[in-house]
């Protein structure tokens, strides 16, 4: 396509922003989406995930806290109780609350977009721990062995900082509550 006022030389070097990734309910999901939750939230991927099947189930994730989050957006009331629950998590993930700063400034974000951002993964944590509360027993063993096997090398393939396994043994333990195959992690190692 050419623009009218534009050579085939200028055309050449456009470049694309971003790209859309799903729609859920007329709400878009970017790229660019899935590159902030990757670098935002505690996200564990194996050694042996590729990173299209890391990103796919990102979007996944995305798109089930979108999906939650506008069927039970009217049914709760956020506090920031529920924001700092998610925030706390976010910031052990990163290291400290200087290292978000210096991710969110990557995206171009200030405090209120990071928490516009983070609103759909509160509501979706809101909904689980008040509607769905499970009750699965996880061993440390089991915990220990995910903070080996695919946090350690998640951390390492992305340059981060690794925290400590007491630091992280809560989120690894609720990153696994939420595996859907008994038995196996939801990154594929087993248990």
């Amino acid at each position: 396509m050419i623009i009218p006022g534009h050579t085939q030389e200028s055309q050449s070097r456009l470049v694309s922003i971003d790209r859309i990734a799903a729609v859920v309910n007329n709400q878009i999901i970017t790229l660019t989406d899935i590159d902030k939750y990757i670098q935002i939230y505690p996200v564990f991927q194996s050694v042996a995930e590729s990173e299209d099947h890391l990103y796919e189930r990102v979007l996944e994730e995305l798109i089930r806290n979108k999906t939650v989050s506008l069927e039970y957006q009217n049914q709760f009331t956020l506090t920031e109780e529920d924001y700092e629950k998610v925030q706390t998590q976010v910031i052990k993930k990163v290291g400290s609350f200087q290292n978000l700063k210096k991710i969110l400034k990557s995206f171009d974000m200030e405090w209120q977009d990071f928490k516009d951002f983070i609103r759909e993964k509160v509501i979706f944590n809101k909904v689980v721990r008040e509607n769905f509360q499970m009750k699965i027993t996880i061993q440390f063993k089991e915990i220990e062995e995910f903070y080996k096997q695919v946090y350690l090398p998640t951390q390492e393939k992305f340059n981060l900082n690794p925290r400590s396994l007491i630091e992280m043994a809560p989120l690894i333990e609720e990153h696994l509550r939420k595996s859907t195959q008994p038995g196996v992690f939801p990154t594929g190692c087993k248990r």
